[in-house]
């Protein structure tokens, strides 16, 4: 029982392809002829010796080829063809597929003969690059599963690249630095140093490019700059507190 490539190639006329089949290529194929005699002399027993014949690879050897694979091996050269040859599927991975994930055969059939037509041109050339594509002749070649692997990631690096980047308003270093030396000065009675303080312009940008919409920078700053320096932190708020309590019982803190 034919597939449905094959009987679409079957249904096409020789001159929707031209007078003749173009050559893409060359192999080598093997044959064995059993013989007795060796350089003229008579063996024993007879033995198979190999024969080496170099043969063309013609555009509809190619065709017949393909219609006679099954579609896991048929997608894999349709995944091939869309990460080697991307303008043969427009770039567009969704014409590779019908809805239900079986192959679109229409779309295959076109990206397939595209790259025949780039393997006749690339005769001339001597390069087999479009060939192997077809015939997932090249060495090292991918198996099925890598393939597929291959083209998932191709696919997730597109889609990544259709998100609309977020355009991020970063808060003016100069006022976060402001921001962190009154909190400073009220925490720990003393000016932020310069590491200090781009360390927590760095920690507020971060934040914003993490996503946070809303931050608080009066209690990031005071939080900054406790954990900066917490000794004298504890320091400031007992001082602040002695001082509190003399102004309630009226000593000090008057003039």
């Amino acid at each position: 029982m034919t597939n449905q490539y094959q009987q679409d190639i079957a249904g096409l006329q020789p001159t929707q392809y031209g007078t003749s089949s173009p050559v893409l290529g060359t192999e080598t194929q093997t044959t064995y002829q059993t013989t007795t005699q060796f350089e003229g002399l008579t063996l024993d027993q007879p033995v198979d010796v190999p024969v080496y014949e170099t043969v063309l690879i013609t555009a509809d050897n190619v065709r017949q080829a393909i219609g006679a694979l099954e579609e896991q091996e048929q997608k894999a050269i349709a995944y091939e063809i869309f990460l080697g040859v991307p303008g043969a599927y427009g770039g567009d991975y969704e014409l590779i597929f019908e809805d239900d994930g079986s192959l679109n055969i229409p779309n295959f059939q076109r990206a397939v003969e595209g790259v025949i037509g780039l393997a006749g041109d690339a005769v001339a050339y001597d390069n087999p690059y479009f060939l192997d594509i077809l015939q997932r002749g090249d060495v090292g070649e991918m198996t099925p599963a890598e393939l597929a692997k291959a083209f998932q990631d191709r696919v997730a690096e597109i889609e990544a690249g259709k998100k609309p980047k977020r355009v991020i308003n970063y808060m003016d270093p100069v006022g976060l630095q402001a921001a962190l030396n009154d909190a400073s000065a009220s925490v720990l009675g003393r000016k932020m140093t310069g590491p200090e303080m781009k360390e927590f312009v760095n920690k507020i940008h971060g934040l914003q490019a993490s996503g946070i919409s809303s931050i608080s920078v009066g209690a990031q700053a005071e939080q900054f700059a406790r954990g900066a320096a917490p000794v004298e932190a504890g320091a400031m708020d007992h001082a602040n507190a002695a001082s509190l309590i003399m102004q309630a019982a009226g000593i000090g803190g008057r003039r």
